[in-house]
């Protein structure tokens, strides 16, 4: 696949969650990567989780978004203005928040986060799938005794 990106800002607020991940989603799908694909669910996802984060740990301060697909991976980058990195701890069943990054780390193949001049990025990559289509035989490897 060829080489694409995306990037854009939003202000720091919860409204501009569900619009960047919109967005996000059509300029991946402006890409090629079919509508409703694993992979465009995946993106949505991970983007939503990172956004909520920069969000809510990060002030009202503007948020930069980034998706850039590159071979078979997708990139999505969150970069806020806060120097606070975010920490992995294990919330209990009660915990209404704290998943996020359980969820990024489960769905993504590589994730990290790096202090920057103004802050930080947190980025995650996503594998893109070539998913079987209602035309190709899918093939199972069945284990030999």
């Amino acid at each position: 696949m060829e080489s694409q990106h995306l990037i854009f800002s939003v202000p720091g607020t919860a409204v501009a969650v569900a619009h960047a991940r919109h967005r996000v989603v059509a300029g991946i799908c402006g890409w090629g990567l079919p509508v409703g694909s694993s992979v465009v669910e995946t993106v949505a996802l991970v983007t939503s989780e990172l956004l909520t984060n920069a969000v809510q740990h990060s002030g009202d301060g503007p948020i930069s978004v980034a998706a850039r697909l590159k071979g078979d991976t997708v990139r999505v980058e969150v970069s806020d203005s806060s120097p606070a990195l975010p920490t992995l701890s294990l919330p209990t069943g009660d915990d209404e928040h704290g998943r996020g990054l359980f969820i990024v780390a489960a769905l993504a193949i590589r994730h990290d986060v790096e202090t920057t001049e103004s802050g930080k990025r947190c980025w995650a990559e996503i594998p893109v799938q070539h998913e079987p289509t209602p035309h190709s035989p899918l093939h199972v490897p069945l284990p030999r005794r």
